[in-house]
């Protein structure tokens, strides 16, 4: 089976979040606000096996050099070898020379598990953001995750989860539902078990940008639970089938 990226938000009581922040929303296409040096469109294309597929293309501004432009937040296999993706310059993506110009050319990446995918420009040695353009699916709420659910027949399934946008919320107020840790689970839903535990972090530590990776009980969704004050709220949930 192959590993999905599948994320379901899940709405969230508005007593318990009132005056908290939460993380924009996407579009199909968007395109950097400016043109101060150079404009780009990107063209998401949604995947229920593997990897999405983003498509970025220039359309505007100055003709720079592929060499100077970075890309970050690409995968290249699938589940990503990092969640956070790596760096590389338009010229080793596209196999283009380092001095040749990117106007009006397009490239195509598939997005690790992050909150964007940023263009940069590598300007006196330094990286000057050109546009960020938002692949996590978090229209609202405390914290965004993405996860990836990889599936077995006669085997836990298992559910890597990261942070990717949103508050920095301790790994002690942060639990995963559906947690099992052999085969077959007992009790066959799982536990619910707090971030920390998952992880090496302490339970002050925030997640921003943490993740997880959990073996889970017979069930068909996992939810990403924040406890605060007495109060529990759903902040995001993974259809797994």
């Amino acid at each position: 089976m192959t590993p999905t990226r599948r994320s379901l938000l899940r709405t969230v009581g508005t007593g318990s979040l009132a005056g908290l922040t939460g993380c924009g929303a996407i579009g199909g296409r968007t395109a950097t606000p400016d043109c101060d040096v150079a404009c780009f469109e990107s063209d998401r294309e949604r995947a229920d096996d593997g990897p999405d597929s983003l498509t970025l293309t220039h359309v505007a501004g100055r003709d720079l050099s592929a060499g100077e432009v970075a890309v970050s937040g690409v995968a290249f296999d699938w589940p990503p070898a990092r969640e956070s993706g790596f760096t590389y310059s338009w010229a080793e993506l596209a196999d283009v020379g380092p001095k040749d110009g990117i106007a009006g050319r397009s490239l195509v990446v598939e997005p690790a598990l992050v909150d964007a995918v940023r263009i940069s420009w590598i300007r006196d040695g330094e990286p000057v953001e050109l546009g960020a353009f938002r692949v996590a699916d978090c229209e609202r709420g405390v914290a965004c995750f993405e996860a990836i659910h990889r599936g077995a027949d006669d085997a836990l399934d298992r559910l890597t989860v990261r942070h990717v946008d949103g508050q920095d919320l301790p790994a002690e107020e942060v639990f995963l539902t559906g947690v099992a840790e052999e085969y077959p689970p007992d009790p066959e839903t799982g536990r619910t078990v707090a971030w920390h535990e998952l992880s090496d972090l302490a339970p002050g530590d925030g997640i921003a940008g943490a993740t997880v990776q959990a073996k889970l009980g017979l069930v068909e969704r996992v939810s990403v639970l924040w406890r605060r004050g007495g109060e529990e709220s759903a902040v995001e949930s993974f259809q797994l089938y």
